[in-house]
């Protein structure tokens, strides 16, 4: 397949694609051209044969969440009790709802930035106050600035730590001894953490995934869990994800807000998310290994363009936060780049004050695809 008819051939009804005009790459929201798992699709085909998309029954949502509690505590080593654990649309969706019942009107909020935009504005919209804490960008990555941390969390409304991890723009998977550190500043405030762990299944070896719930016992019962098979898995479109509470307290607080207002998920979605998450372990397996290989691809692009342009390879994720302040596209990335390569990014003002002069790329493509959009970048750079 050319390079033409493989882009040609991705275009549908997503909006990754039909944003933009058709002589444009997108490389922004983070959905894969990778296609979906057929035992997804498999699951999906049966209930349509069947005639079977009635209103969803309490034993579907039920075999989710053993689902999820099953694979945290195998893939992850972390038990995490079903009972405290209920289906929600989207982590957005949750995250909002979590600031709304677990907070007050203008408690400080930490977020730790760059950040993928919608924790910005959930705190904005909810009436909360804003607390960044930028990551520091070092020789071995990015990394937490804990000195500010503290201080942040010390301030007497802030009430609640936004927690990305793995860490979307800039792919960092935390170590043990970074997420204690995080976990034990937070005991000490008395600062609850919403985790959005959206990508814990996207991890390069020899990287690996902690739930911040593992950190202990103790403090687990002070954390939300957000998670979906939706990124892993590529199935965005069906909106389903799990929240999973630290305590019956948590979860009594979330569900004060009407379950009509919280939604509710359609059958297919739970059971394509029971399925990835049950029987779709191979084809994960082969796509992580296809992203890693496109992330050393992208690397090697920055590395040897001689362009100015700069990051860290992320450690998870398959999203890449790029560094174009040397370039010639440092005033506007994403503008630059959609006018003169046709490629779609990312805009990284979007992701917080230290986005400006960067840009966000998700590497999810077909290998092919990936080259000619490197390809059409770098033309415009140089």
């Amino acid at each position: 397949m050319s390079v033409e008819d493989a882009i040609r051939s991705k275009r549908g009804t997503s909006t990754k694609w039909m944003r933009y005009p058709r002589d444009v790459i997108p490389a922004w929201i983070a959905d894969m051209d990778l296609g979906i798992a057929p035992v997804i699709a498999q699951e999906l085909i049966e209930r349509i044969d069947n005639g079977d998309l009635g209103y969803p029954c309490a034993e579907v949502e039920s075999r989710l969440i053993d689902a999820f509690s099953d694979r945290y505590l195998e893939r992850f080593n972390t038990p995490l009790d079903p009972a405290l654990g209920i289906v929600s649309t989207d982590v957005v969706q949750s995250i909002v709802i979590a600031l709304m019942t677990l907070t007050k009107p203008n408690d400080g909020v930490i977020v730790q930035t760059p950040i993928y935009p919608p924790f910005l504005q959930s705190v904005n919209d909810t009436g909360r106050r804003l607390r960044e804490n930028p990551l520091v960008q070092t020789d071995r990555g990015w990394e937490i600035n804990f000195d500010e941390l503290e201080k942040l969390a010390g301030e007497p409304d802030t009430s609640l730590l936004l927690l990305c991890s793995p860490h979307n723009p800039t792919g960092r998977v935390f170590t043990q001894t970074e997420l204690v550190r995080v976990a034990e500043i937070c005991s000490r405030h008395r600062v609850l953490v919403v985790t959005d762990e959206i990508h814990c299944d996207i991890v390069f070896e020899p990287n690996y995934h902690i739930p911040f719930a593992s950190i202990s016992p103790e403090f687990a019962a002070r954390v939300v869990t957000l998670t979906s098979a939706t990124k892993s898995f590529n199935i965005a479109g069906l909106r389903c994800s799990v929240v999973h509470f630290g305590s019956a307290e948590l979860k009594e607080c979330y569900e004060s807000i009407d379950s009509h207002l919280r939604g509710s998920v359609s059958t297919p979605s739970m059971l394509a998310a029971t399925a990835a998450w049950t029987k779709g372990d191979n084809w994960l397996k082969s796509t992580l290994a296809l992203l890693r290989e496109n992330r050393d691809y992208l690397t090697t692009f920055v590395l040897e363009s001689g362009l100015g342009l700069k990051y860290s390879p992320p450690q998870g994720t398959y999203l890449a936060w790029l560094d174009f302040r040397e370039t010639k596209a440092a005033a506007s990335p994403q503008e630059f780049l959609l006018s003169e390569a046709k490629v779609a990014l990312s805009p990284g003002p979007d992701f917080g004050q230290p986005g400006i002069g960067w840009a966000r790329l998700n590497f999810a493509t077909k290998p092919e695809i990936l080259s000619e959009m490197l390809e059409r970048i770098g033309t415009a750079l140089s």
